[in-house]
């Protein structure tokens, strides 16, 4: 289900357990494809999600191709990067010096953008990756590494934008003992749009091969 790129659908898992899988069928696929067949999936197979906020409480790290519609939300800046995160995100630094940016919550640990009384999202259309691509359903190894995969190389280009944000002038909110030799550009990320991010340029040979699969 899905467009003639990507293709997702309905698969049982150990235990009997249904789960849904997806299959790309291009060889120019993008990330745009693979969350246009993974929202037609779920508008044929699964209940509407309005109402329940489960994964509302859970961890949603960023990605560099979240900022342009988070920044959407803010008067125009020179910063967009550093603007969005000010005011949107929590991030943290470990003392090996590791960097986790996500979606900030409140005291009850709720998304920032959870409406509690109606338990919906108030910024849908401005939703990261990490809640596009999320459906209460069990996924496939070859899909969990695939939006694993999108996640990390994500929030690694999000931290090289930061950096050099900060570099140009940006009010630092990383560390600026942070290595920008740690976080080149990747050639993944040569557009700031999903569908111009082409999902064989931002997995490993093998993971591309099983995705591939019947």
């Amino acid at each position: 289900m899905g467009n003639n790129k990507a293709e997702a659908f309905l698969i049982t898992l150990e235990e009997h357990q249904l789960g849904h899988d997806l299959r790309l069928d291009s060889d120019t696929a993008t990330v745009s494809d693979m969350l246009e067949a993974l929202a037609t999936f779920a508008s044929q197979r699964l209940y509407k999600c309005r109402g329940c906020d489960g994964c509302c409480h859970e961890r949603a790290p960023l990605t560099a191709l979240d900022i342009p519609a988070l920044a959407e939300l803010l008067p125009a800046g020179k910063y967009p990067a550093q603007a969005a995160c000010s005011a949107f995100a929590d991030v943290f630094v470990d003392k090996d010096g590791i960097v986790d940016i996500t979606l900030r919550r409140d005291e009850d640990g709720a998304c920032l953008f959870l409406h509690k009384e109606s338990k919906s999202c108030q910024h849908w259309p401005a939703r990261p990756f990490v809640c596009r691509s999320h459906y209460c359903l069990p996924r496939s190894e070859r899909l969990e590494a695939l939006r694993a995969a999108i996640v990390n190389n994500g929030e690694d280009e999000l931290i090289r934008v930061l950096i050099a944000e900060q570099t140009a002038g940006a009010a630092p909110i990383l560390p600026q003992t942070l290595d920008a030799a740690n976080y080149p550009p990747n050639p993944a990320f040569a557009g700031d749009k999903w569908q111009e991010i082409a999902i064989k340029k931002l997995v490993p040979a093998k993971l591309w091969r099983k995705l591939r699969e019947l």
